[in-house]
């Protein structure tokens, strides 16, 4: 593999060599997932009872938690083949927006653009990876949704629109591509841990993901050093933002497979991401793309305070890939503060409503009453309701949240809105799903 070092020297000359150079390492070494893997081979061969499957606790949260250790072996292998099937899913997803975005970015270059020929090589190796990733998860014989319907709407516009604005592109691509790097490294160092198949497509897709980052790295230090101080800051604004977002989306497993597998909430949300252990792989997981932030300028003093509401900030690793090597945390921790938080948010408003307004007692009952019509959907929805796999849109969920926020305004204004949407986190604690 090339390795290409960075510098503050982000010349015309000196971009256009390093371009070169990665352009030729891609022609040089390339895959083909149906040349270069032997999909029917024995080892390939995925089975639903590989205890190879289990979730690693170093890696996914849910398995650092007691909830997850107390299940049967069979279904600790059923949920790691789902939650591996569906992580490949929201990367191949992912990697169909950067191919749009990238698509419209190399339309309006002019000609003799050598960055042309870099973005075609790349959308080679995207396509390659897509193919790739879509057969592993139709041998696992999982019917994973991916992302959230609401990132699958939106996800493809935003790469349309960056193909038009290439610097939120590729700001795009460190956030979605460094943490997906951060997982697939972890899961090496357990190598053994893993099915053989799972194994041979990762490495194909770090090797050439390697290159992809390092251009977008040299491509945004080339782009940004040009940037008026507006501009740059709106960069450091939107960065943590997409960071957030892409690795909630590829850490976090969705709502279906909450229902599939019956995990209680207060276990859920202790895993994504209230625990200390699941707070540190956050982190973590981030680190590179901080690393990237601050050396590209985008992560001044006064964006740090975003970073550490998203709970992404923290160490700068020196290198890309650099272990953190500070004393591990305890795996599970217990979460009621965020429980009492909410309690209180509701107690706090629900005074609001008695002092600030003559009519706070009925407020508080109507919001009472628009909170328990949430509750009693909630608790049939999850007894008589059930939906698995790659479930439809639920309207009536949405439905039920419109009327009773809707009803609120009328009969209590903003404080009583206030207040049944702090009486619904509250008791959501206590539901059966998320």
């Amino acid at each position: 593999m090339t390795t290409l070092s960075r510098t503050d020297d982000t010349s015309e000359a000196e971009y256009s060599d390093k371009v070169t150079a990665l352009t030729e390492a891609m022609t040089r070494l390339a895959f083909d997932p149906y040349r270069d893997i032997d999909w029917d081979a024995t080892e390939n061969v995925l089975t639903e009872d590989d205890p190879r499957w289990q979730l690693d606790p170093d890696a996914a949260p849910l398995a650092a938690t007691q909830w997850y250790g107390e299940q049967s072996l069979q279904r600790r292998i059923d949920m790691g083949r789902w939650m591996t099937a569906n992580m490949l899913k929201v990367t191949l997803q992912f990697e169909m927006m950067l191919v749009r975005g990238v698509v419209h970015y190399a339309g309006s270059l002019p000609n003799g653009a050598e960055v042309f020929r870099y973005l075609l090589n790349e959308l080679s190796d995207e396509c390659h990876h897509i193919q790739m990733f879509q057969e592993f998860v139709n041998r696992t014989r999982e019917d994973v949704p991916g992302m959230r319907r609401a990132s699958r709407i939106i996800g493809p516009i935003i790469a349309f629109i960056g193909g038009y604005a290439n610097i939120f592109l590729f700001i795009g691509v460190l956030c979605g591509e460094q943490p997906l790097h951060f997982q697939q490294t972890l899961q090496h160092r357990g190598a053994t841990q893993v099915p053989p198949l799972l194994n041979r497509i990762t490495s194909i897709h770090l090797a050439e993901e390697a290159r992809h980052i390092t251009f977008a790295d040299i491509h945004l230090a080339q782009q940004i050093g040009s940037a008026g101080r507006l501009r740059r800051a709106l960069y450091a604004l939107t960065f943590p933002f997409f960071l957030r977002w892409l690795i909630g989306e590829m850490l976090t497993p969705p709502r279906a497979f909450v229902r599939q597998f019956g995990i209680p909430r207060q276990v859920f949300k202790a895993a994504y991401w209230r625990s200390a252990h699941s707070r540190r792989l956050l982190a973590d997981s981030a680190a590179d793309v901080r690393r990237a932030a601050a050396d590209l300028g985008l992560r001044p003093v006064w964006s740090r305070w975003i970073w550490r509401l998203l709970g992404i900030d923290g160490r700068l690793p020196r290198y890309r890939g650099e272990p953190d090597r500070s004393p591990a945390t305890t795996l599970t921790t217990d979460c009621r503060g965020t429980v009492w938080g909410r309690c209180a948010a509701a107690i706090l408003m629900a005074g609001v409503a008695l002092l600030a307004t003559p009519d706070g007692l009925r407020i508080i009952a109507v919001a009472a009453a628009g909170a328990g019509v949430w509750a009693t959907y909630h608790t049939l929805r999850a007894r008589y309701g059930r939906v698995v796999g790659n479930q439809p849109f639920e309207w009536s969920r949405f439905l039920v949240w419109v009327v009773v926020c809707v009803a609120m305004i009328p009969a209590g204004g903003l404080i009583g809105l206030a207040l049944v949407v702090f009486m619904i986190l509250a008791l959501a604690e206590w539901m059966p799903t998320p």
